[in-house]
């Protein structure tokens, strides 16, 4: 347990049986209607004559009012201070225990108020050497945040840990509703959102601080010298690592062609205003209505190809059962990577608002993206729905099937063929990488990179499934023999592990093998 100033203030034992437990009981209720009924805390002469009870066995019980207190607190957050989870994520047990203790400090304010007003009262008696009963000391809070946080601990620094709990120990209390109602006037359900917003922001702060500092740490233990910018092309500009790229974007072109021929295609549908605001709908080919949506995102590291590049992987999709969904962006560097993902957020609410109109069901949604692509499908499973429409579910995306992705940008701003056109900083390649943002609280994710690819774009489907964890990051395929463009086609193919995996987050039936 972290140092406290003071140890907290025990609660007497109740009795477990009998009259003297009744007896407890009685008195403890008497002093619980005083503070909710008459708004003062009272002494334990005014609890037993409000209980019927001698003052001579009321103190027998409580042999002062700050015990009287103590045990008014224990009898409210009994089952918080007694709460042991065993989740060992460190952020959903926080959850947890907020979303478990602010319900009571809801229908315990009163209590709760009074507490601390004893507190306040006595610090002011003690301080001017007039406190002439034993002190009621808070801080059973700190124990159940260290609990709470344990799982996070091999995360942080010994001193980023000792930050936190001491910033969650604010956060986690009856001091969020005096401030945020007394000052705010917010209702109770905001005063938990809120409380719980920051108690979320701490912990990523804290996360992001610790991962810097043991990052810069380990650059300096291992003193090497930063890679050198062909390094950085060699492992990321994948025309150059790949001679036959010629022929697989004129199979992608001929596929494509071949594909759009289908009479059933609905073309460049306007989901904003913008002209690269377009997208392509092929309906499923069962025609039933209500089949899951599959959102298909084409690469080109953001500042190249088209929808209709990729529309070849439609026709397998549609014939399995699917609603399938090509999108088109403006393109870089007309515009920058912040743009584009916002075109995306904007793009997904059409699906969700307008897809039930051509057959697919709003409530079952999959984003998939090739490359850059990839790197915006994992976005969108990350996105804050109610903050782009308030009509929006949390869940809006279901599942994510990024291939070949690309979840940290950083590296992209030391690739010379690429740096110029993407216009990324140190700030805003942070900002736009998935694995430097928490795990999503729903949605899971299934990562997909050739067997011949670089060791930078197996690094980065390692570094997302580490980042967001198994909870999120559901399965990972490694096709063989194929290299960051050949691994797109297999997503077409129904006897790959890619199409299978697609299936699989559609709910689609995935047939034997």
């Amino acid at each position: 347990m972290a140092r406290l100033k003071h140890t907290p203030s025990e609660a007497p034992r109740a009795p477990e049986r009998g009259v003297r437990a009744a007896t407890f009981r009685q008195l403890l209720q008497a002093a619980m209607d005083i503070i909710r009924l008459k708004g003062h805390i009272p002494s334990v002469a005014e609890a037993a004559a409000h209980s019927n009870v001698s003052r001579a066995t009321a103190y027998r019980y409580f042999p002062s009012r700050s015990a009287l207190v103590t045990a008014v607190v224990d009898s409210s957050l009994g089952p918080v201070r007694q709460m042991a989870s065993d989740n060992p994520n460190g952020r959903e047990r926080l959850h947890e225990l907020f979303c478990q203790t602010f319900p009571r400090f809801k229908e315990f304010e009163a209590p709760m108020r009074a507490a601390a007003q004893l507190s306040l009262e006595q610090w002011g008696l003690e301080r001017a050497g007039l406190l002439a009963e034993e002190p009621y000391r808070r801080g059973h809070r700190v124990r159940i945040l260290e609990h709470a946080l344990e799982p996070m601990s091999p995360l942080l620094n010994p001193r980023m840990r000792d930050r936190l709990h001491h910033a969650l120990s604010i956060v986690y209390g009856i001091e969020p509703y005096v401030v945020l109602k007394d000052i705010w006037g917010l209702e109770d359900r905001e005063v938990e959102r809120t409380a719980l917003w920051m108690a979320d922001a701490l912990v990523d702060a804290a996360l992001r601080d610790s991962a810097a500092k043991r990052a810069a740490a380990e650059a300096a233990a291992a003193s090497t010298p930063p890679p050198a910018p062909e390094w950085f092309d060699a492992q990321y500009n994948n025309r150059a690592r790949i001679p036959e790229h010629p022929s697989i974007l004129k199979y992608w072109a001929d596929a494509s062609a071949q594909a759009l021929r289908r009479p059933e295609w609905i073309r460049d549908l306007a989901y904003g205003d913008d002209e690269s605001e377009r997208l392509d709908i092929l309906p499923a080919a069962s025609g039933a209505g209500k089949a899951p949506v599959f959102v298909y995102i084409h690469g080109g590291y953001w500042r190249a190809l088209d929808k209709r590049d990729h529309a070849f992987l439609a026709p397998p999709l549609a014939d399995a059962g699917a609603t399938f969904v090509q999108l088109n962006y403006a393109l870089c560097p007309a515009v920058d990577i912040e743009h584009i993902a916002r075109q995306m957020t904007q793009a997904l609410a059409w699906v969700h608002r307008n897809v039930a109109a051509h057959g697919g069901d709003p409530a079952r949604i999959v984003v998939a993206g090739h490359s850059a692509g990839g790197h915006l499908a994992t976005m969108l499973l990350a996105c804050d729905w109610q903050r782009v429409g308030p009509d929006l579910p949390r869940d809006l995306v279901k599942s994510a099937l990024p291939i070949s992705g690309v979840y940290e940008l950083e590296p992209l701003r030391h690739a010379p063929f690429l740096a110029a056109d993407i216009g990324l900083t140190e700030a805003s390649a942070l900002r736009l990488s998935p694995a430097a943002m928490p795990a999503p609280k729903q949605g899971t994710l299934v990562t997909v990179v050739g067997g011949d690819e670089s060791e930078e774009f197996h690094r980065q489907a390692e570094l997302i499934a580490k980042a967001w964890g198994r909870r999120v990051v559901v399965g990972a395929e490694r096709p063989a023999h194929r290299n960051h463009m050949s691994v797109l086609a297999d997503l077409a193919d129904p006897a790959s592990g890619t199409h299978r995996q697609a299936l699989g987050l559609l709910g689609l039936a995935v047939p034997a093998r």
